[in-house]
């Protein structure tokens, strides 16, 4: 994720505690905006949405965080087992929500509106997984010829998928988390 504080010209990194705290607040304000700019009954999911949002985002986006500070420790398999059951579980906890929000077209319309401007979106856990993998490729700890993007893609959206299935056909239809999240990163086929 990209920092709001400006270049980074002689500055301290941003710690994972400080990033999930920045994403909190714009997560608050998403939730603030949308409840000031729509009275209306009619966006009582997107409102429901957000307020999830606000409660589990930051302490997704820690662990997501917590991947880069990892480089080069542990193994890059369990980091990203790591991640993709903190993903699943992420969705496991919104999806229900996200989906009424996304069943209404002017809902949906809101929600790009409040997320947009503040960079929230799936979008910035597939960049992190992909930065972290491309410094793990630098390190020779990943393969050189997969493609960081890509295998972030594949990653997070079979996250989705599996949290998706689970809302649609119940917790007996996926393996249990562990084994789904290491069958993932598995397929991946990351290792030199």
């Amino acid at each position: 994720m990209q920092s709001d504080r400006g270049p980074a010209t002689g500055s301290v990194p941003e710690s994972p505690a400080d990033r999930a705290d920045r994403v909190r607040r714009r997560v608050v304000e998403a939730v603030s905006d949308s409840m000031r700019s729509v009275q209306h009954r009619e966006h009582g999911e997107l409102h429901l949405y957000l307020s999830l949002l606000q409660d589990r985002l930051p302490v997704y986006v820690a662990t997501v965080a917590d991947l880069l500070s990892n480089v080069g420790q542990a193994s890059v398999h369990k980091n990203l087992v790591m991640v993709a059951e903190a993903t699943i579980n992420f969705y496991d906890e919104v999806l229900a929500a996200k989906v009424a929000v996304l069943a209404s077209p002017a809902q949906l319309v809101r929600l790009r509106q409040v997320m947009g401007p503040r960079q929230l979106g799936p979008h910035q856990a597939e960049n992190a997984v992909a930065a972290y993998l491309r410094q793990e490729q630098e390190l020779g700890r990943v393969a050189a010829e997969v493609e960081p993007p890509a295998a972030a893609r594949l990653l997070i959206g079979a996250c989705l998928n599996c949290a998706f299935t689970v809302l649609l056909l119940g917790e007996d239809a996926v393996p249990p988390r562990h084994e789904y999240a290491t069958g993932l990163v598995d397929g991946l086929r990351l290792s030199p």
